[in-house]
């Protein structure tokens, strides 16, 4: 049984590890020594391949490029991590049995992104999520039967949470607790929980170590940062997939 679906909580490394080298191929191998799985961000270049990249642009030296005018050679050519930023489907291959959540970032990615995981049989193992109403709901025509994610960015997101019809995911940030409080956030887990919506906890700019444990018993994923430091603190030294080491 895939980790998203089965009773045990699971981990996946937000972008592999935030920081320098976050959402290449190094930092999905670091975290995939701790995790369960890697999320990682989708967007298109100009000449229409899916790349695995946060922002829609990037400086290099004195300029800005946005990715969607340069080609995949541009990109390598130009970012400064060039090297080491991969293609889904590069991604995809060279992790054959990870879990990935598949942040779509731009609308037009939603059909490639779906024919790349069903070319590599990795649609039993992979969740789609965004945090735009309409790429939601563009991923959830173009596969129904894909586990779909939604991830509140704010207010604004949470009146969107009952238009949705097949579901499978609510990615809900610890920093809820900053604009609605710890109570109220956990209520919003239990009551779409109850509604059969998995919730996968995510972090922005809080402090994970210190709000996860909290949360923990209403969730069944952590989107980490940092998946080692997590596992360390949690674990000790021992190293495991998290749902090998928390029942739930």
């Amino acid at each position: 049984m895939p980790p998203m679906d089965s009773e045990k909580l699971f981990i996946l490394g937000h972008r592999g590890f935030r920081g320098k080298l976050e959402n290449t191929l190094p930092a999905f191998r670091r975290a995939l020594r701790y995790a369960d799985g890697v999320e990682f961000d989708v967007r298109m270049t100009a000449d229409g391949k899916l790349v695995v990249h946060h922002d829609e642009d990037f400086r290099s030296g004195s300029r800005t490029y946005r990715l969607s005018e340069l080609t995949l050679a541009e990109l390598k050519r130009l970012h400064p991590l060039g090297k080491v930023i991969p293609t889904v489907g590069g991604v995809v291959r060279s992790f054959p049995s990870a879990v990935f959540d598949v942040d779509v970032k731009e609308a037009e990615t939603s059909e490639g992104v779906v024919r790349t995981l069903e070319r590599a049989g990795a649609v039993d193992r992979a969740i789609l999520s965004a945090d735009s109403p309409k790429i939601v709901l563009s991923l959830l025509r173009e596969c129904p039967d894909c586990r779909v994610g939604f991830s509140i960015v704010g207010y604004s997101s949470l009146p969107w949470i009952p238009r949705f019809k097949g579901l499978h995911s609510l990615h809900v940030p610890i920093d809820a607790v900053s604009y609605i409080g710890y109570n109220a956030v956990v209520s919003l887990m239990r009551v779409l929980r109850k509604r059969g919506l998995r919730i996968y906890l995510w972090n922005y700019e809080m402090d994970e170590l210190s709000w996860v444990p909290r949360f923990l018993p209403f969730v069944d994923a952590v989107i980490s940062d940092d998946p080692a430091r997590l596992r360390k603190v949690f674990y000790g030294e021992r190293e495991g997939h998290y749902g090998d080491l928390h029942g739930r």
